[in-house]
């Protein structure tokens, strides 16, 4: 196996794990903002903010997981190099974790400080797919 095959391999491997992973984790997550909603737990009803943060987690770990395996049957194949795909798999992290941990013990009216892991993982996703559509139209 070429090295290149080599490199292909361990990026579809490690973003089909996660992607997987996180695709479980958003899922769970959205069962359980439905189940509170449900049973009209009040800390969750009766913030606003938290509940569009977590919200937003949710979809957020959902939506990247999906791009994230999409990436894995048909980015990876595409690239010579591995740092486009860590750049989405942090990313698919980053962002539905600072939109998480941001809901906990926010101040009145912000979010919490780990809410600025969300552009940096903005930031990461914007080049790694740059990246990865780069390569897209070099390959033909």
């Amino acid at each position: 196996m070429s090295e290149a095959e080599d490199i292909e391999q361990r990026e579809v491997r490690a973003s089909l794990r996660l992607g997987w992973s996180w695709l479980l984790l958003g899922a769970c997550a959205g069962v359980v903002l439905e189940t509170l909603h449900g049973f009209k737990i009040g800390p969750y009803l009766d913030d606003e903010l938290t509940r569009l943060l977590l919200t937003l987690a949710h979809a957020h770990a959902v939506g990247l997981a999906l791009v994230v395996l999409v990436y894995a049957v048909a980015g990876a194949p595409l690239m010579a190099r591995r740092w486009p795909g860590h750049l989405l798999r942090a990313s698919s992290l980053l962002v539905p974790l600072g939109f998480g941990l941001g809901a906990i013990g926010h101040p009145e009216g912000d979010p919490s400080l780990p809410i600025l892991l969300v552009p940096v993982g903005a930031l990461l996703l914007l080049v790694g797919l740059t990246a990865i559509a780069h390569a897209a139209f070099r390959s033909t």
